[in-house]
């Protein structure tokens, strides 16, 4: 073999190395004693919420995790609010828990219910009510306790709500109205701090579209119609505190389906917000953080399997590729992402359908001038703002520097939106590319040809964020 081909061989078993480098650890979360449970979301401190069997596999009751931790029966099981089932949809940062609960015998019936922070479901005071028909499930709770869903109001249509803080739903404020389609129907999914919420209701020509409201305001036929990425129908599953909309749109006709994300307060544009697929036809979204890490679920080439994604730094990726391979579990939608990078996702767990919570193995921290709390603020005359990163492997600081690139966001201020690399390049850098120095990666950002404005730095090891600077220009 001579030099060329060894050097090739090398650089292609570098690339290998690099495509499939582990960066998550699994946890399986286990179940609530039966043989099945699933994840539909998780908050800042780590705690996963979902459903699961119990012991006898005749029932489910919604979970909630302690932070960090496995599912415990003896501690997780919330119960019900009325008959024998339960799931959990939705929790914020104070622990509080939304879903529905309901008779199986009489699924129509069902409650929507938010608990107290890390308490059971208290069938005493934890009913949300409905619009005045017999059925509501809550979806979505923000930070300040406000939750939205989807209620059947007294004429039996279904409508979005919006719960006011800590209230039960008031059928006379909390109904948020439709896109004045045929039927004159919505459904909420999500909501962020600033009170949006998204959904999907019927427009004109009798198809769904995703919306997006105002703060704390209805639906609004002449504004809040997210549109579609080309074809006839589209859903919001989840808005970020940025007024970021996920969801599923068709992109030609009726199908296929892909998963989109929106610009900040914006509508669907098909040419930027299609996230594409892993090489089949379909996927759709499911959560997304503040930086706009969006996770779900993707057809693969063939359409002959459903695989977990994760869209970070430009790219849909299959999180079966970043998992050991002694894990046991084989990702088939990622359910939800905190800024944390921590994942709630299911799989196939050594022949169960269980729960899993995917841990990063990497994060990195932003060292000075550049405060880690944001508050930084540097002149915009300066040449450039030293940004400096450490890395942690499994918790733990490391010396070990895996090849690292940035991506520059102005967050405020200006045109908002990703910066081009050539503004902020200077010379002594390679591009994106981080130079090592010591234990810390080390990038110099053209300060004077950025302007005013904040900024946000996001570091990314095999195109996945595991870090991130804020600071101000003035």
């Amino acid at each position: 073999m001579n030099s060329k081909q060894l050097g090739l061989c090398l650089g292609l078993l570098f690339v290998a190395i690099s495509c499939c480098a582990q960066m998550y650890t699994v946890i399986d979360l286990g179940t609530l004693g039966g043989s099945f449970s699933t994840a539909a979301a998780i908050n800042a401190s780590g705690q996963v919420v979902g459903g699961s069997y119990i012991s006898s596999d005749q029932a489910s009751h919604a979970f909630r995790t302690a932070p960090n931790s496995a599912i415990n029966p003896a501690t997780d099981d919330l119960g019900t609010l009325i008959g024998t089932f339960s799931f959990a949809l939705g929790i914020n940062a104070s622990g509080q828990v939304v879903g529905q609960s309901l008779d199986i015998q009489d699924p129509h019936d069902g409650r929507a219910f938010r608990t107290a922070p890390n308490s059971p479901i208290n069938s005493s005071t934890d009913d949300l009510g409905t619009l005045g028909g017999n059925m509501s499930s809550a979806n979505g709770i923000n930070v300040n306790g406000e939750v939205v869903g989807t209620s059947v109001t007294v004429t039996a249509q279904f409508r979005g709500f919006r719960a006011a803080a800590n209230h039960p739903i008031n059928p006379t404020t909390d109904d948020l109205g439709d896109l004045g389609g045929t039927p004159p129907q919505s459904f909420a999914s999500g909501i962020n701090i600033s009170g949006q919420v998204v959904g999907s209701s019927y427009v004109s020509d009798g198809n769904g579209h995703a919306f997006r409201t105002a703060p704390n305001s209805p639906i609004n036929p002449a504004t809040d119609d997210l549109g579609t990425l080309g074809g006839l129908e589209s859903s919001a599953v989840a808005i970020n505190a940025f007024g970021q909309v996920i969801g599923q749109s068709s992109t030609s006709g009726q199908l296929p389906f892909h998963a989109f994300r929106t610009s900040a307060n914006h509508p669907i544009n098909p040419a930027t917000d299609d996230l594409g697929t892993l090489g089949g036809t379909l996927s759709s979204a499911a959560g997304i953080d503040s930086y706009g890490e969006v996770v779900g679920a993707a057809n693969l080439t063939g359409d002959t399997a459903q695989h977990a994604f994760l869209y970070s730094s430009g790219g849909m990726l299959d999180l079966n590729d970043f998992i050991s391979p002694g894990s046991g579990c084989e990702l088939f939608g990622g359910a939800d992402i905190n800024d944390a990078g921590q994942i709630a996702a299911n799989g196939n767990c050594n022949g169960q359908q269980h729960a899993v919570r995917l841990d990063p193995i990497y994060k990195a921290f932003v060292q000075p001038p550049i405060n880690a709390d944001g508050s930084s603020v540097f002149f915009a005359r300066r040449r450039v703002v030293p940004v400096r990163f450490s890395l942690n492997q499994y918790n733990a600081p490391t010396c070990s520097l895996l090849p690292a690139t940035i991506r520059l966001t102005r967050t405020a201020g200006g045109t908002l939106g990703p910066i081009a690399e050539s503004t902020y390049s200077v010379r002594a850098d390679r591009g994106s590319n981080f130079r090592i120095a010591g234990c810390q990666y080390v990038y110099n950002l053209t300060a004077a040809a950025l302007g005013f404005g904040t900024y946000r730095v996001d570091i990314s090891i095999n195109e996945i964020m595991v870090g991130h600077a804020v600071f101000a220009l003035r």
